[in-house]
């Protein structure tokens, strides 16, 4: 870091609103006031840190100093090496970390597609609309919601039903059992006489916060549905008095009652960010030591049990740290557990078995609840990897030499997305398939949107690892291109048939990965690469798409009003886009009538994608060679996928995804055309 600390600049939020910044740590005064990270760049290599990290890094340096300088009084010589440290403070990687600390990712959330198109003189005449729209975006409107009780028996056994058929296979942390034996109890009924955990008399605090959260969660679906009338939030406000009541940090128990809490926060707001919940749950299972293996042998359920719930907040930490570009709560080095059997419970319990790796799936049981979890898993694994292989942070060093030997080559990179790319098509060929889907995440048409969608963070992190400026006289860049493209546009028009089936619902998670599949198909078509009209079909289908993208994200903005401002940064340049492929494709047919075959204009030098395509299993088609640089396209010279500078406003979506977004809304005000 090239910033002399005692010295250290205004924060950027300060900078922007050109106020006085007093440069207090942790947090300046403006940054405490407002709850917002305190933010400062170096102005030598652009890299971003936060203050309080860097007051950890100083505090760390004099312990360090003090604890060299003791051992050095009493050894009277240098040491040969200094100690492992307690605790590291955690902040954004550089270049000298990248080898030591793997475990840390770089910014997944975004590549900063907007700074260089709203740069554009041509968005001039749209500033004054954006800034309108984004200074009166619509606020969470306030619902008079109370507090419910437990509903009648039929409600509640629908509720159930509709939580084992739709969540509970999606994420099995709950033994369900358990959570049966709950129900029993709170309602009077006698469980049947093979239950496998014996139910306790009396109701506790915990049985009806976990019963309430377990209906809140049930019941969002069946809301938006119109199949029941109570409010899901009545729900988690009914679970949120029980509160002081139960553990949040201390065993197995606090773990699953934050996971619900999560669960439930992944579709309404609830006031705290799910990342920190991630991470909060990360550190019980180290300390718990559930990322290992057991020492000792362990009843077969119950390892199973405590299989799921690590593995759940992996997922959870896993996904909420890639969107949010934050470190991974643990390195996967460092995690020994195996993952779940794929069994029933009661499976598990009757086995007689002590040792749970060697309990097989009975005949006719290679599907059970716990089929699609743990696929799941192994996807989440996967993105994982690729996170660490493409979305670490470029390193920042001077040094020629240096920088030549840290940044890899096209053929390097084309490699990796080779290897990923097979996993993932492996990992494609290992789902279940189901006669009969009872719900979304058994539905082979929400697996090819995992699929793709993995795909899509694929592509755009190896094509963020290319040394830039981008060529395309490699096939490799092309084809890079060319799979960026097609997964960006089969996760919208996968996410829009199951919206037309009403077989989704929307979270601001959905929100973030249709917005950024938008924006990257309106990339692949500033490159130009549609504009040929010999491609006027694959012209036709790209202009289809992105308006998809923007009904989808308008039907987003209906049911989330507070979606509503990204919603209509994507809507102007979704139409400013198809207008300047329409006036490029006029300009062609022009040239074409007129027998013209001299230089094709600006906005058609780029023909690449494929006449016809057979997925991505199949082989892409190459473009003709010739075409050296991407030098043109429709947003002008200066636009480019990896553009590092600027990535508030799909880390800024991240973060409202995710339940980090500044309630005040000072987002908007980091902009560089506000």
């Amino acid at each position: 870091m090239s910033i002399d600390a005692s010295q250290l600049p205004a924060c950027s939020k300060c900078r922007v609103r050109k106020v006085r910044c007093d440069r207090k740590a942790p947090k300046c005064g403006n940054c405490t006031k407002g709850n917002v990270a305190c933010i400062i760049v170096d102005i030598v290599t652009g890299q971003q840190y936060a203050r309080d990290y860097i007051q950890q890094l100083e505090d760390e340096e004099a312990r360090l100093k003090t604890q060299a300088g003791t051992i050095l009084s009493q050894n009277g010589s240098a040491p040969q090496h200094a100690g492992h440290t307690e605790s590291t403070p955690r902040g954004p990687l550089t270049a000298e970390t990248v080898a030591s600390h793997s475990g840390f990712v770089g910014d997944g959330s975004g590549l900063g597609f907007l700074h260089r198109i709203l740069s554009e003189d041509k968005w001039q005449q749209h500033r004054a609309r954006i800034l309108e729209q984004l200074a009166d975006r619509p606020k969470i409107s306030k619902q008079s919601i109370t507090p419910h009780e437990f509903p009648p028996l039929s409600e509640a056994e629908k509720l159930l039903e509709n939580y084992f058929t739709r969540f509970h296979i999606h994420h099995t942390f709950l033994l369900r059992q358990e959570v049966l034996n709950i129900f029993y109890k709170l309602y009077g009924q006698s469980p049947p006489s093979d239950a496998i955990v014996s139910p306790v008399e009396t109701p506790s605090a915990q049985d009806k916060f976990r019963l309430f959260m377990v209906f809140a969660i049930s019941a969002t679906t069946r809301y938006r549905a119109g199949l029941c009338p109570e409010h899901p939030y009545g729900y988690y406000l009914a679970a949120e008095r029980w509160h002081s009541s139960i553990p949040l940090i201390q065993d197995i128990e606090s773990l699953q009652n934050l996971l619900l809490i999560a669960r439930f926060g992944m579709y309404h707001q609830i006031g705290c960010s799910l990342w920190e919940i991630s991470q909060v749950c990360m550190r019980q299972c180290i300390e718990l030591r559930l990322h290992e293996k057991p020492s000792k042998a362990l009843d077969p359920l119950r390892e199973q049990h405590f299989r799921r719930i690590f593995w759940e907040c992996y997922v959870l930490d896993r996904y909420s740290s890639g969107i949010l570009g934050r470190p991974f709560a643990i390195a996967e080095r460092d995690i020994t557990v195996s993952l779940p059997i794929n069994a029933y419970d009661d499976h598990i319990a009757t086995a007689g078995s002590e040792v749970l790796d060697t309990i097989y799936p009975s005949a006719g049981m290679v599907i059970t609840e716990m089929s699609i979890f743990v696929v799941l898993i192994e996807l989440r694994r996967i993105s994982s990897r690729i996170h660490t292989t493409f979305y670490t942070r470029k390193s920042a060093v001077s040094n020629a030499d240096s920088q030549h030997t840290k940044t890899q080559s096209i053929g390097h990179i084309y490699v990796a997305f080779l290897r990923f790319k097979s996993e993932l098509d492996a990992w494609r060929l290992t789902l279940p398939t189901f006669s009969d889907a009872r719900s979304l995440y058994e539905r082979p048409d929400w697996h090819d949107f995992m699929y793709h969608k993995d795909m899509l963070l694929l592509t755009r992190g190896a094509i963020h690892s290319l040394p830039t400026p981008l060529s395309l006289s490699s096939s490799s860049t092309r084809q890079l291109l060319n799979a960026c493209y097609t997964s960006a546009a089969r996760v919208i028009q996968l996410y829009g048939d199951l919206m037309d089936m009403r077989a989704i619902t929307w979270t601001r998670s959905y929100f973030q990965v249709i917005f950024t599949a938008g924006l990257t198909v309106t990339y692949c078509i500033g490159l130009g690469m549609l504009t040929h009209s010999s491609h006027e079909s694959g012209q036709n289908e790209a202009i289809d798409t992105i308006a998809r993208c923007g009904e989808i994200l308008n039907h987003f903005k209906d049911q989330m009003p507070d979606a509503g401002s990204f919603a209509i940064v994507f809507d102007l340049l979704k139409e400013e886009c198809i207008n300047s492929m329409n006036s490029a494709s006029g300009s062609i047919s022009r040239q074409e009538m007129n027998g013209d075959d001299g230089p094709v204009t600006a906005n058609a030098t780029l023909n690449m994608l494929p006449q016809h395509t057979e997925g991505l299993n199949g082989d892409w088609t190459y473009m003709e060679p010739g075409v050296d640089a991407l030098g043109n396209n429709i947003f002008g010279n200066d636009f480019g996928l990896t553009d590092d500078l600027m990535t508030q406003l799909e880390a800024g979506l991240g973060e409202y995804a995710w339940g980090s977004m500044p309630i005040d809304g000072d987002l908007w005000t980091q902009f560089p055309f506000a």
